[in-house]
């Protein structure tokens, strides 16, 4: 196989030094890009997305644009929903830049590469781009390496995410495309139903409630005291705010009845609220129900068990 003289096709002071001349390469043909991680905050497991998705840092690391155009893809055209940019691009970035700058933080999804979903800001454009794919197995290998991702790129389409990077230039595309006035940003919920487990005794005034939760915030309730034979305990707890954020049931605490007394003790249950704009709850729990329902054999689809 005819090979270079001068190289020994693979060590690794050759390779260092072929990628050495890419990143100085890319340097000085490229443009200062910020690579902005996506975090998850409610995917939806059956159609993979996540509206509730959170960009909350940016790294700058220098991209090049592999298009002679820069910009390629349909431009300004009319669609149902009005007028719609749409430009697409492959940049350039090199690995060793990349861990460097950007994945050493751990903060992507897929901690060893760039990920889809991320975006790339272009400060020179102002454009917030969307990464589509990212191409980590080019098949060229420069003595026996890769060296550079190429990601393939379109414009972003705001969708209701929460973009805080503290870059006033890329946090205001929040501001500009955001149509929704509901702040309230959880996957799981709220306290839907409060279950009195121990009534106590000897109560002569509603015992006050206390929420006790690592996660979620701003449940409140009121302890009920009945009559009669019930007269002293606590027969119901009414919820006055269900609270958000909680991805586990909080405890509930109650004051302490008169000397003499037995305090009581209650279980809250927490779920989505299917209602609000930002939730998927709806499939979330059609997907919980649809294990114990549609698959609860081992081999639905057959006669093999």
């Amino acid at each position: 196989m005819p090979t270079n003289v001068y190289f020994t096709q693979g060590t690794k002071n050759e390779q260092y030094l072929i990628e050495d001349i890419i990143i100085e390469s890319l340097k000085i043909y490229g443009q200062e890009f910020f690579y902005i991680p996506r975090t998850l905050v409610s995917k939806d497991e059956i159609l993979g997305e996540d509206r509730l998705s959170q960009f909350k840092s940016s790294f700058p690391i220098e991209m090049y644009f592999e298009d002679v155009d820069s910009f390629s893809g349909q431009g300004a055209f009319i669609q149902k929903f009005g007028l719609m940019m749409e430009q697409s691009a492959t940049l350039v970035v090199a690995r060793r830049r990349w861990e460097q700058l950007i994945g050493r933080y751990g903060q992507t999804i897929i901690p060893t590469r760039p990920n889809e979903g991320d975006l790339i800001y272009f400060p020179l454009s102002k454009g917030l781009f969307e990464i589509k794919f990212v191409q980590h197995q080019d098949p060229f290998y420069q003595l026996g390496k890769l060296y550079v991702y190429k990601l393939q790129v379109e414009l972003f389409q705001y969708s209701s995410e929460r973009i805080d990077t503290g870059i006033s230039s890329i946090d205001e595309f929040e501001t500009l495309k955001s149509f929704t006035t509901n702040t309230t940003r959880s996957k799981y919920g709220e306290v839907v139903s409060i279950a009195v487990t121990n009534r106590g005794s000897g109560y002569t005034t509603a015992p006050t409630i206390t929420f006790i939760s690592a996660n979620g915030t701003g449940a409140a309730a009121t302890a009920v005291l009945g009559t009669g034979t019930n007269a002293g305990k606590v027969i119901r707890v009414d919820i006055t705010n269900p609270g958000t954020g909680y991805t586990s049931a909080p405890s509930l605490t109650f004051s302490n009845p008169p000397a003499g007394g037995v305090t009581a003790t209650a279980t809250a249950t927490i779920e989505a609220n299917v209602d609000k704009v930002e939730s998927f709850a709806d499939n979330n729990k059609f997907k919980s129900e649809a294990v114990d329902i549609l698959f609860s054999e081992t081999n639905p689809f057959g006669e093999i068990k």
